[in-house]
């Protein structure tokens, strides 16, 4: 009995660590790596590889206004925060699919509503809107 215990907290624990992962691929896994890369990681470059369209347009005209100081040794890893990132609920419209996060750093609270759409197979980020929270 005193094994039991254990094995099945680490079971429960396992099935529910699980339950917020994503499947590689999956429109809540490509969400969440363009936060992780342009939020917590500050690294526009990586961010761009899960998007297209007008969040690419955003992403390149970031990178060229980052230019001089990217040049100049500040890296992305410089540039990182503490951040704390909370995807929200999926929601669809039409073909795209839309995920609410909370992105918390310093002591600034923000939404950003990441949408995605499918581009040649692939799920893409092709709109980012972010706006202050009043919590």
């Amino acid at each position: 009995m005193r094994g039991l215990f254990p094995a099945l907290a680490a079971l429960v624990f396992t099935v529910f660590a699980g339950c917020k992962r994503a499947e590689v691929g999956s429109p809540e896994a490509v969400a969440d790596a363009f936060c992780e890369a342009y939020f917590r990681e500050a690294d526009q470059e990586k961010a761009k590889q899960f998007t297209a369209f007008g969040a690419t347009k955003m992403l390149d005209d970031e990178i060229r206004e980052v230019r001089g100081v990217r040049e100049g040794g500040y890296t992305p890893k410089d540039a990182q925060l503490e951040v704390a990132i909370e995807r929200g609920e999926r929601t669809a419209r039409d073909d795209r699919v839309r995920f609410d996060y909370v992105i918390r750093f310093e002591d600034e609270v923000k939404h950003a509503d990441i949408e995605l759409a499918k581009v040649h197979d692939d799920w893409k980020v092709v709109r980012i809107g972010l706006s202050r929270l009043n919590e």
